[in-house]
């Protein structure tokens, strides 16, 4: 009873992060608050929504502040996400199916997920590549690839609104982050992040952030990912007030990635 009734002001507290235009007081909130949440879904291991939120502060977490600086702390993190999305899914069945089963226990499984799973889809997909990202040497990430492409593309026909184009920017991500050989494809990949861009409207700088640094490095098109990132940088504040947190972060890895440009492009 005591985490049902925390569970709608942790949800504010998420709405109240996401609107923060300070990362530094984010960044230092977040570890209690993830340990917060496992505690409670300790105490209450059925609570899907508890276990939503903590796979996208883990999401969070790592993306914005521990990746940049030690990846392999961030794998485990992704890892760590990637798990409570699937205990937020509770589909234990079409689970096993989707990560272990053979190609057409997956394809059969996929249809099964209907719009109200969609929620913990997003996070259960960012996390899983973002692990798969950090871990290209690793032989089950090229498998892990494999299956996480046709579930994000099922997430997409589910919401691909939600958190402003988020699976949109995250299905074109996975189709320009692997060369052609690898499975990635290019032409899908623009496609999806043209999508992303029309959801909102150009105003959530991570989607031209993620085009640049996917995208425009796997078309070798040094034009296109420095207008992408500069365009990120001459953004006003608060262009999407719900979601400055996220534009914090963008303007902060624009302003990196444009940094590396010729060692990107040599």
């Amino acid at each position: 009873m005591a985490v049902g009734a925390m569970t709608p002001v942790l949800e504010n507290s998420v709405d109240v992060a996401l609107r923060s235009d300070d990362p530094q007081l984010i960044e230092d909130a977040l570890p209690t608050s993830i340990l917060l949440l496992e505690g409670m879904q300790k105490t209450d291991p059925g609570n899907g929504d508890v276990s939503r939120m903590t796979s996208i502060l883990s999401f969070a977490y790592a993306f914005a502040f521990v990746e940049p600086v030690d990846t392999l702390r961030a794998s485990g993190f992704y890892d760590r996400g990637r798990e409570h999305g699937w205990r937020a899914l509770k589909h234990p069945d079409l689970e096993k199916a989707i990560r272990s089963g053979t190609f057409e226990e997956l394809r059969a499984a996929l249809p099964k997920l209907k719009e109200k799973d969609a929620p913990a889809m997003l996070w259960i997909a960012a996390n899983w590549a973002g692990w798969t990202q950090l871990n290209l040497e690793d032989p089950t990430a090229a498998a892990d690839f494999a299956r996480l492409v046709p579930f994000a593309e099922r997430l997409v026909e589910l919401d691909e609104s939600s958190y402003w184009g988020m699976p949109r920017i995250l299905l074109g991500s996975i189709h320009a982050g692997r060369p052609a050989a690898l499975g990635g494809d290019l032409q899908k990949a623009q496609e999806e992040f043209t999508r992303a861009f029309e959801i909102a409207d150009r105003n959530l700088l991570l989607a031209q952030v993620f085009y640049a640094k996917t995208y425009c490095v796997q078309a070798f098109d040094p034009e296109c990912y420095k207008s992408s990132l500069n365009e990120v940088l001459q953004a006003p504040p608060n262009a999407l007030p719900e979601a400055e947190f996220l534009n914090q972060i963008a303007r902060r890895e624009a302003a990196q990635l444009l940094e590396r440009a010729e060692e990107i492009f040599e």
